[in-house]
């Protein structure tokens, strides 16, 4: 049985680390933010209930403002959700993609060190060299719009509205001028337009 007492120690534990990288603890949410000017870094323990007790996996979340504010002119998403939204995320699981198991368990009191000791260990090995790596919008934009191979950032998001935003604030030379008719164009695109965003051949379907 899932024990709140037991995750919420883990927590703590995990706070008096990550502190000091500058990452604060949201104990409600099971998450850990630094923030910038720019936006924010999360390292995320997403904890799932199982027969025995937790399952821990961890995602690393960043959010460039500058994006996210022109994505928001155009999405579906309330308000109320405009400033949490992340530009781009994986789970460390996903992200190091070895064929290995990256999750945890927390099932009782013998499992609190050990998941201390391997979330910590991910924490300074895979997670702040993702948000160190991706820090830059050059660096994200590069990792989202991939020629030759499938991005770890996959999904509608990355391959649509994003990938374009992205590719405008960098001067991609791959992408190319939407459509400004406004009658049979998609409000993303006639937005992409509106702000000089490039859209690559074959993308405008994504919108539609």
């Amino acid at each position: 049985m899932a024990d709140n007492v037991l995750k919420d120690i883990l927590l703590d534990y995990l706070d008096k680390e990550l502190i000091q990288y500058n990452f604060k603890l949201n104990k409600k949410l099971g998450e850990f933010t630094s923030k910038s000017k720019e936006g924010w870094k999360k390292l995320q323990l997403i904890f799932l209930i199982r027969d025995e007790g937790w399952e821990i996996n961890l995602g690393m979340l960043i959010r460039k403002d500058l994006v996210e504010n022109i994505y928001h002119k155009a999405s579906y998403y309330e308000p109320k959700y405009h400033k949490i939204t992340p530009t781009i995320g994986t789970t460390i699981e996903n992200y190091i993609n070895d064929g290995k198991n990256h999750r945890f368990c927390l099932n009782s009191n013998k499992d609190l060190a050990f998941c201390y000791t391997e979330i910590l260990k991910l924490f300074k090995e895979i997670a702040l060299p993702f948000f160190e790596k991706y820090d830059r919008i050059e660096e994200i934009e590069k990792a989202v719009n991939m020629k030759n191979r499938d991005s770890v950032f996959s999904g509608i998001k990355y391959g649509g509205n994003i990938g374009i935003i992205l590719a405008k604030l960098v001067d991609n030379p791959d992408y190319e001028y939407g459509d400004e008719d406004e009658k049979d164009t998609p409000k993303a695109i006639r937005l992409a337009y509106k702000n000089k965003i490039k859209i690559p051949v074959g993308m405008i379907g994504i919108f539609c």
